[in-house]
């Protein structure tokens, strides 16, 4: 299990949520073509509705891009709060082991700043690999030198810089990293029992990107932000920290074309347009407070459509609490037990032994009882066999040397000499289609889109 102390579960007329607001959800996701892989919606710190969408399961944990940038906001709180900083404190005071010339601008930078996003830069363009690949902290020593083109505790930029900077603050403040120190103040008491994040090329936490929990997880701490850091009577989040993080420190982009982007910014979470606010990563990844509504909802998905979500959000869900229930509790309960991506569609076909190649990967295809197994061979090192279902997901494992990535796969003859294998990432929010025809060609492609910073599974997998 991924969380020993589950939330708190009640039925959604028990807390006045309309179980016809959730149909409605869904619904509307459906007709807009938008996968979502869990779902957890409470009220009033119960768990009124619960999904995780097959080949997922509920200790699955994937990748939550941007939404991990929250956890690392709290654990900068636990930081300060145990008198290892400060708010207020300039970067070219806390890395004055490294810097020596940084500029005026840059040396008006802040952690509140780093917080808010707030840095005086212009475009996200401070952090990249190849910065990241230096040793120590050596990487500020660069960045800081460049002088930022607007005004620190001003200018919006949503950085990875920033975020990525507030990590190593809190690990050379403390001596632990971010994910450390959550594990024990916050984890620990909240019952999480499972947690990675992955490290920049130099093996520092990312902070801004690389935590991996299981959905329930996710919910516990979001609900644990709804409630001022408190869990049962024990305070967990310093209450500066829970009381400032939630405000609008800084205006972001009037002219952002999705409005629930351009209502500000707090330290590490997006203000809405319904006066909430929530923590996001990419692809679908949300934390949603909704104080008004006593309500927090958290979602894993796949999609660019982020807007469109959030949109469905309001519109299905918000009128849904506090009114006369339309809907019914166990017809609810039963359709999101049901939850499942679907399987590839097409023919099982007959016995195949084949072997298929592109430039970059080799592939192998053989039957067996339940589908298929599929051997993989790519540019990464690999050498892996994945069981393929036909009309079900069938999961499994990737390894390469040092890291291991579990997948589910299913597959089907498509048309005539055309085989499909969709490969969903259980570790990431991410699936590949793997399409090999009768001429022994074969490719790869994204479903939806490429992962951001991974050009192969392999980018993806879990090192340990």
């Amino acid at each position: 299990m991924s969380i020993d102390r589950p939330l708190a579960r009640a039925l959604p007329t028990e807390a006045g949520v309309d179980p016809a607001g959730v149909h409605a959800f869904l619904d509307g996701l459906a007709r807009r073509r938008i996968d979502l892989h869990s779902l957890h919606l409470l009220r009033r710190g119960r768990l009124v509705a619960e999904a995780t969408w097959a080949p997922y399961r509920p200790d699955d944990a994937p990748l939550l891009y941007s939404l991990s940038k929250t956890f690392c906001s709290a654990a900068v709180g636990l930081a300060v709060a145990d008198g290892a900083l400060s708010y207020d404190d300039r970067l070219v005071d806390l890395f004055a082991d490294v810097v020596t010339d940084a500029g005026p601008v840059a040396s008006r930078i802040r952690v509140r700043d780093c917080l808010a996003m707030a840095t005086g830069h212009t475009s996200d363009t401070v952090w990249n690999p190849r910065v990241a690949q230096t040793p120590g902290r050596s990487p500020w020593r660069t960045t800081l030198a460049v002088e930022p083109d607007g005004e620190p505790g001003a200018t919006f930029c949503y950085n990875q810089w920033a975020t990525w900077t507030l990590a190593e603050v809190v690990r050379h403040a403390t001596g632990s990293s971010v994910l450390d120190l959550l594990r024990a103040r916050v984890f620990g008491p909240l019952g999480i029992t499972h947690a990675t994040w992955d490290t920049d090329p130099a093996r520092r936490v990312l902070g801004f990107s690389g935590l991996r929990l299981a959905p329930e997880a996710i919910a516990s701490f979001f609900q644990l932000l709804a409630d001022d850091g408190v869990r049962d009577g024990e305070r967990i989040l310093p209450v500066e920290w829970v009381t400032r993080h939630r405000q609008r420190h800084v205006e972001t982009a009037p002219t952002q074309q999705n409005p629930d982007w351009a209502q500000g910014y707090g330290w590490q979470v997006w203000h809405d347009t319904h006066g909430g606010y929530r923590g996001d990563g990419a692809f679908g990844q949300f934390g949603i407070i909704m104080p008004t509504q006593e309500a927090v909802l958290v979602l894993t998905g796949l999609t660019l459509r982020m807007q469109e979500v959030l949109d469905e959000v309001w519109a299905s869900l918000l009128p849904a609490f506090d009114r006369p229930g339309t809907g019914d509790d166990h017809q609810l309960a039963g359709r999101l037990a049901r939850a499942a991506l679907p399987t590839v569609g097409g023919e099982r076909g007959g016995p195949v032994h084949l072997s298929f190649e592109n430039r970059t990967n080799r592939w192998h295809l053989m039957d067996d009882a339940d589908g298929w197994q599929l051997r993989w061979v790519d540019a990464d090192g690999g050498d892996n066999r994945i069981p393929v279902g036909f009309g079900h997901w069938r999961r499994g494992e990737m390894t390469w040397v040092g890291r291991r990535l579990q997948v589910a796969a299913s597959g089907a003859w498509v048309g005539w000499g055309h085989w499909v294998g969709h490969v969903v990432t259980l570790d990431a929010p991410h699936g590949v289609l793997v399409r090999l025809r009768d001429d022994g060609s074969g490719r790869m492609e994204w479903v939806e889109s490429a992962p951001l910073g991974a050009t192969s599974l392999a980018g993806l997998a879990v090192r340990g």
